[in-house]
């Protein structure tokens, strides 16, 4: 009993070598590591995409705005390089008498009601003192940028100044003016109030600014330049101002930590620019990332009680089939009695088992029975040869006493005689009881036969789910390349939407250009721009499904090479049991012989009874010879008492083979 013990001690499980804890870490990690995979993933191209979106917009808007006051540029610079070539002004400045000031400053004011901003158009003479104005004393330019640059041939705008009439921030166009011989006489010079720049920028936006040759802030949507602490913001020192790129996108740690995108005019030198927040930026992907996790952990939730559910439904019957053997190795028939009604595999290994049990209860039932039989068997042969033996010293008595006479003598043979028949019966049960015991061990045999023949059939169903797994998984395969499939369709969706797009964005530039005359060309080109957004955001839509779907393919694939595997485990169990049977096949084999060795005992009796008889034949003759002598006599009594010590040794192995197999027998214990 110590031994059967410590073998069920030895059976006992860790709780981390359980294939239920394993199953269970399985299909965890399972759903944990593609949702980690999945947050990281989306949060990374959500990330990439918004930076990429914004991108897009603020230079698209930078160019916007850069086309604004490049049209601003070049509608002041066309007025004032007509006026300087208008013959009328160029006969004044050469000192004809035919033309007027009046004149003069009536196509000045006319140029100035075209542009209506506010500002005026002067013209200053070749030593800087201007000598035509339409309102106002004349002052002298002669030290400003714009008229230097300007004498030198060539129309040029300058950098912001201050005005020192209205303190206001301007910039200056300014362009010369040349007599027949090609020879600079004067200079035509126009101011535009940069607040005129943020208006038009603060209509349509509240982050785009823009800067001049020297990186000073010439205009801001947000606010006015020159007011209270936006005086004299210099941004010099800023990437956009000293990078050579025309264009670009970037993050500006110095800038409240914006993203930037900005333009540099070709013509101007003037710099247009954008900004974005983090938030504004980062906010969408990072609530859509911690919307992904929320949804993930509650998936992971789920497939943790699937798991615990899919775990207890594998291992509960596992332990019950592994219960009733181990009360088998303990010598206890207990049947599994919750699972057996199942239609799975499980409920088949329940089933043989229950039926293995029953069909080794009944066998050792016989058993016990036949072991019984024997022991009582042996104990009449013992009580038997005990009788022979008194009876031995009887007639022993009866040669000393031999004159008491020859009927008694006779009487006493004729008892030995039926004690010896009376022996072989008992040798005849014996060898009826053991052929019995041979007959039933052969039907143990092959119940354990049977039973090992539905351990190979269970496998071989095994086998055939395993392959059917194989299909699933090739199917589920078949579905991941039709995602890829439609992914490229969705990548080519997304560069039309690209291009028209960029068509679209050439046509606003093209209709800022053109001024007022496109600005019915302008709102086309918008619609068509928001359709290309629209366009490339159901392309992105599209391709984050078939991400997810791919994913999920994935995902199904690792799930059917998991239970595959799973299953194949279950294969290796299935041969360890039919291992285990085949053992106990070996044991009733065993049994058998032991069997045979009673039957043999049987046989000696059986020979020994024979002897017996020739004895009482012998002395029946001895009794009917009454005239022998008395040496005869003895030497015949010597003769039985041998044979009757060889029939008590004879019954007293048998009976120790009795008790030892009811020893044996007590082992099992029956399940009723």
């Amino acid at each position: 009993m110590a031994k059967n013990k410590n073998a069920k001690n030895n059976n006992s499980i860790n709780f981390k070598d359980s294939i239920k804890t394993k199953l269970i870490t399985i299909m965890i990690l399972v759903a944990a590591i593609p949702l980690a995979v999945a947050v990281i993933l989306s949060y990374s191209t959500s990330t990439a995409k918004a930076l990429e979106d914004v991108a897009d917009s603020a230079e698209w808007e930078v160019w916007y705005f850069q086309g604004r006051f490049e049209t601003i540029y070049t509608s002041n610079v066309n007025m004032i390089e007509s006026i300087a070539g208008n013959p009328i002004v160029v006969e004044y400045l050469m000192g004809g008498t035919d033309v007027t000031y009046e004149e003069v400053q009536d196509i000045i004011r006319e140029c100035d009601e075209v542009l209506d901003d506010g500002d005026q158009t002067s013209i200053a003479g070749p030593t800087g003192m201007q000598v035509v104005r339409t309102s106002g004393d004349f002052i002298d330019v002669s030290e400003r940028e714009y008229f230097q640059e300007a004498m030198k041939g060539h129309s040029f705008v300058s950098n912001m100044t201050v005005s020192k009439t209205n303190g206001k921030r301007m910039i200056s166009f300014s362009a010369p003016v040349f007599d027949p011989d090609n020879n600079v006489i004067a200079v035509v010079h126009r101011n535009y109030n940069l607040n005129n720049f943020h208006e038009l920028l603060a209509e349509e936006t509240d982050a785009t600014f823009m800067v001049d040759r020297n990186g000073a802030l010439c205009a801001h949507a947000a606010y006015e330049i020159g007011e209270g602490a936006h005086e004299e913001v210099d941004m010099s020192n800023f990437y956009f101002f000293t990078a050579t790129d025309s264009e670009g996108f970037y993050f500006e740690k110095d800038y409240d930590n914006r993203y930037i995108a900005y333009a540099k005019d070709p013509i101007t030198g003037f710099t247009v620019c954008t900004s974005k927040t983090q938030e504004q930026v980062l906010g969408p992907a990072r609530r859509s990332a911690l919307i992904v996790v929320a949804v993930g952990l509650g998936l992971l939730v789920v497939a943790i009680i699937i798991s615990l559910y899919m775990a207890k439904s594998f291992t509960d019957p596992i332990n019950a089939v592994a219960g009733s053997l181990d009360a088998l190795s303990d010598g206890n028939f207990k049947k599994v009695e919750k699972y057996s009604s199942r239609k799975d595999e499980f409920g088949l290994i329940s089933r043989a088992t229950n039926t293995l049990i029953e069909k080794l209860d009944d066998i050792v039932t016989n058993i016990k029975n036949s072991a019984g039989l024997v022991g009582s068997s042996s104990d009449e042969l013992s009580d038997m040869a005990d009788q022979i033996s008194k009876t031995a010293e009887d007639v022993s008595h009866a040669v000393m006493e031999i004159a008491s006479g020859a009927s008694q003598q006779a009487d006493e043979i004729q008892s030995a005689s039926d004690n010896v028949g009376r022996i072989g019966d008992a040798v005849g049960s014996v060898q009826s009881s053991s052929n019995d015991l041979t007959t039933l061990a052969g039907k143990m045999k092959e119940a354990s036969e049977i039973s090992s023949t539905s351990l190979g059939s269970l496998q071989d169903s095994s086998a055939q789910m395993t392959a059917k797994i194989d299909d699933i998984s090739s199917t589920i395969q078949a579905t991941k390349d039709a995602v890829n499939n439609i992914s490229e369709k969705v990548e080519g969706i997304t560069s039309i939407a690209t291009q028209t797009n960029l068509l679209s964005l050439n046509a606003s530039i093209e209709a800022a250009r053109a001024g007022e005359a496109g600005k019915g060309f302008a709102v086309v080109a918008e619609e068509i721009g928001k359709l290309a957004e629209d366009s490339k955001q159901m392309a992105d839509d599209i391709r984050k499904e078939m991400e997810i779907l791919l994913k999920q393919s994935e995902a199904a694939v690792d799930a059917a090479a998991d239970v595959k595997n799973g299953n194949t485990d279950q294969q290796i169990a299935l041969g360890e049991t039919l291992d285990a049977v085949n053992g106990m096949l070996e044991d009733i084999r065993s049994t058998v012989g032991g069997v045979q060795l009673i039957s043999e005992g049987a046989d000696t009796c059986e020979s020994s009874k024979n002897a017996v008889v020739d004895t009482m034949s012998a002395l029946s003759a001895i009794s009917e010879e009454n005239a022998a002598s008395s040496q005869e006599t003895g030497a015949s009594m010597q003769e039985l008492s041998a044979t009757v010590t060889t029939l008590a040794g004879s019954a007293n192995d048998l009976k120790e083979i009795a008790n030892k197999l009811n020893e044996e027998m007590k082992f099992f214990k029956s399940a009723n």
